[in-house]
């Protein structure tokens, strides 16, 4: 993983979990379902 400047990326760590939550989301339940789903799954 990289890291950047804390300075100029303060959440770098907080939209890793978030990017990672998503893709555990999408790779449970699968593809080709409306956003809707997907949305209140998160």
């Amino acid at each position: 993983m990289t890291t950047f400047n804390e300075k100029d990326f303060p959440l770098q760590d907080e939209t890793g979990m978030l990017i990672g939550v998503g893709m555990e989301i999408h790779r449970l339940l699968g593809k080709g379902f409306l956003e809707i789903v997907y949305k209140d799954a998160f």
